[in-house]
């Protein structure tokens, strides 16, 4: 035990020292700001985790490093950013959607499980998407953050203004991105190629993914995120949402139109 609680105090330490030395200036929005975060990157830490095994305590502890790691690569966005638009309709961030494994355990929502049984949530769809799959920015916007981040990898937020609400879509584990911090997008914008960046580096063929997410909250340790389904033009539900294992459970899939509120 002492000896795994002397490996997550080294990583602890690890990370840090990366941070510090990285010069990342987390406190406002600029685009000096989103340069540096792009230059930042935290995958020898996730390289680390793949050497060793880890017991379940370890994992709960790892989780609140985690969260910490979230608030660090938190930035705040600037509002004032793009304007309000009519255009109500909703798109998809890939063409031809498809669920990644066609399992519902990559849906939104409680449908994964940690090392000692206790429930987690996935928060957004992991869509199916080979390294370099053109990813689309879901509705009219503007690019509210481009960065890297240990977890996500290099990411996207878009800011959707709407007359009566802001929503917010975030693209995750990219390889590239085509759009730039403050530029205005449409629905079908091309912004970025899928990627496995972030803790996706590890993954291959069927496993390489979009994480895609619909926000309430722009950031990251907000953990507001909501069901895609609320909004996009293709959604997917659990064949059996009744079944505790839905890693073993398939996923439905329905076209159909979303408007914003």
């Amino acid at each position: 035990m002492k000896k795994d609680s002397y490996k997550l105090i080294l990583r602890i330490v690890l990370f840090l020292y990366m941070f510090l030395n990285s010069n990342v200036i987390v406190n406002a929005q600029s685009n000096d700001n989103f340069r540096k975060l792009q230059k930042n990157s935290l995958d020898q830490i996730h390289h680390k985790r793949s050497l060793s095994k880890i017991n379940p305590l370890q994992e709960q502890q790892e989780l609140g490093v985690n969260d910490s790691i979230f608030k660090l690569f938190d930035v705040d966005i600037d509002l004032t950013l793009g304007e309000i638009s009519l255009d109500m309709s909703w798109g998809d961030p890939v063409k031809n959607p498809q669920i990644r494994g066609n399992k519902a355990s990559n849906l939104y929502g409680p449908v994964r499980y940690n090392a000692d049984g206790s429930v987690r949530w996935h928060r957004g769809f992991d869509y199916y998407a080979p390294k370099g799959t053109p990813v689309y920015s879901v509705g009219s916007g503007v690019v509210s953050l481009v960065q890297k981040h240990p977890d996500y990898g290099l990411c996207v937020l878009i800011t959707h203004k709407r007359p009566k609400k802001t929503y917010y879509s975030f693209y995750a584990h990219l390889s590239s991105v085509l759009v730039k911090y403050g530029e205005d997008v449409h629905k079908g914008t091309m912004i970025g190629k899928s990627g496995t960046t972030g803790n996706a580096y590890d993954l291959t063929d069927q496993e390489e993914h979009l994480h895609f997410e619909y926000r309430t909250s722009p950031k990251h340790s907000d953990r507001k995120q909501a069901n895609p389904n609320a909004i996009l033009k293709t959604k997917f539900y659990s064949a059996d949402p009744k079944n505790k294992w839905q890693a073993n459970v398939g996923v439905v899939k329905k076209g159909g139109q979303s408007l914003f509120e």
